[in-house]
């Protein structure tokens, strides 16, 4: 009889390694906030309230991850002999200005800024480093984003179209008499 372990394991196969802009730490939990945004209309004198959907809400990334250090140098900045170098670099990254690709194991990479982390070191885990980070989704800037070729045209035909049936509407009406031409 086979059990649960038994099974391919199809997910693992796929796992991509955890970094921010490049900067690589191990991931030990992540999370992923969202949903709807939702506002709720209450009236005077009525029973029932209306919830109106916004769109959805922005996603919100909670993630542990550590530094380590590693038996020897490998020709990777995360698997050191030294776990501060990979440490250091992870938070310049959290730091800098902007947003930043957000790459976890499970999931597609993402852009996002990063609002806060904490780190964590203690005496009795030499070598060890938590980092807690929290990223948002960076979105797209309305002033400056340009609507897709597609929409633009898909506009610009709707607008020739009603202005093609209204001229064809007009076009139909009686002329109206001639004032004050005949003396």
């Amino acid at each position: 009889m086979s059990n649960i372990f038994d099974l391919p394991a199809l997910w693992r196969q796929s796992l991509m390694p955890a970094s921010f802009n490049g900067a690589r730490f191990h991931c030990e939990a992540n999370g992923r906030e969202s949903g709807r945004r939702i506002v709720q209309h209450q009236f005077p004198k009525k029973d029932l309230p209306y919830a109106e959907d916004m769109g959805r809400a922005a996603r919100e990334f909670n993630v542990r991850g550590y530094c380590i250090v590693f038996p020897y140098d490998s020709g990777d900045s995360l698997y050191q002999r030294d776990y501060r170098q990979p440490r250091d670099q992870l938070v310049r990254q959290l730091e800098a200005e902007g947003p930043g690709t957000l790459q976890l194991p499970t999931q597609a990479s993402q852009l996002v800024v990063c609002p806060r982390y904490r780190l964590t070191e203690e005496e009795r885990f030499g070598g060890y480093c938590v980092i807690d980070m929290t990223f948002m989704e960076y979105g797209l800037d309305p002033q400056t984003y340009a609507p897709a070729a597609a929409t633009a045209t898909a506009i610009v035909q709707t607008s020739e179209a009603l202005r093609s049936q209204v001229l064809l509407w007009l076009s139909a009406l009686p002329l109206p008499p001639a004032i004050g031409l005949n003396r």
